[in-house]
């Protein structure tokens, strides 16, 4: 009676919640994307808090996941996770095991609370993957936009052309930005800045303050962007070389545990018999 009980309540509660979570944002909120209102970040923000979600909203925007979509995943994730010890209590019970009421009670909360938090931390690291993605892929984008313009296009021209050669999420990103700031007469440097921000990714709004440099005041601007491509494919070597140096580090630690268990495998008979001679 008491295991029915719990998981009514659970799935009760999981059902209210998701359905809260699956409802459709209001239009300030998806407008804020572009407009620049805080007053929109300020409401999705209230509702992620009232939804029980705590996550960086940029990461959601790097991997283009909703936060009714992480919501659901973070709600279904607790909700199976907060079954598990529901469902070892009954199968103990049945085999002759009785567990107190309360411990199971305790259990359901603290696996849910890990299964709340699963989510969010694989989230993160979709995030932090499709950064490097981004990064990557902006700095083809710059020594696109810097050979334009060395022929002699415009700063805009140069703009819009290199971003509909490539595809993926970077140039479609900027695609879309660019076609935002030219239907609502704003610029393209003020926009991809905002996106930059709202995606997380530094590069960008620091792109946007040198093609502003370059649009207001015509500042010569094509070494700029060579050197600011030539800096993101240094960083991102960087990074590799101090992801494989990581891993080869990881990879040392198996062998050293290994090599002393055969120390030990090895010791283990003298030892003992010296401890028999001894006794």
């Amino acid at each position: 009676m008491m295991s029915a009980f719990l998981l009514g309540t659970v799935m009760a509660a999981g059902v209210v919640m998701v359905r809260r979570a699956v409802q459709r944002p209001s239009l300030e909120s998806q407008l804020s994307r572009f407009s620049g209102s805080d007053v929109g970040r300020r409401e999705i923000t209230t509702g992620l808090m009232a939804r029980f979600v705590i996550v960086d909203e940029r990461d959601l925007a790097v991997t283009g996941v909703t936060s009714a979509r992480h919501a659901s995943e973070q709600i279904t994730c607790a909700a199976v996770a907060g079954v598990i010890p529901i469902a070892m209590y009954v199968v103990l019970r049945f085999g002759g095991i009785a567990l107190s009421p309360a411990l199971v009670v305790i259990a359901c909360l603290a696996v849910a609370i890990m299964g709340l938090q699963l989510p969010r931390l694989t989230l993160a690291q979709r995030a932090r993957s499709a950064r490097r993605d981004f990064r990557s892929s902006l700095s083809s984008y710059l020594d696109l936009v810097s050979m334009m313009l060395a022929g002699g296009a415009g700063i805009e021209t140069a703009l819009v052309a290199a971003s509909r050669v490539g595809d993926g999420p970077t140039y479609s990103l900027i695609t879309d930005a660019l076609d935002v700031a030219r239907s609502t007469r704003r610029s393209p440097w003020d926009v991809l800045s905002e996106e930059g921000n709202r995606i997380g990714v530094d590069e960008l709004p620091e792109l946007a303050s040198t093609i502003k440099l370059g649009g207001e005041q015509g500042a010569r601007m094509t070494a700029s962007l060579v050197a600011k491509a030539t800096s993101l494919r240094h960083k991102q070597m960087a990074d590799i070389e101090a992801a494989a140096n990581a891993s080869t580090e990881r990879m040392g630690l198996p062998m050293v545990l290994m090599f002393v268990a055969f120390l030990v495998l090895l010791g283990y008979p003298a030892m003992h018999l010296i401890g028999q001679g001894f006794g």
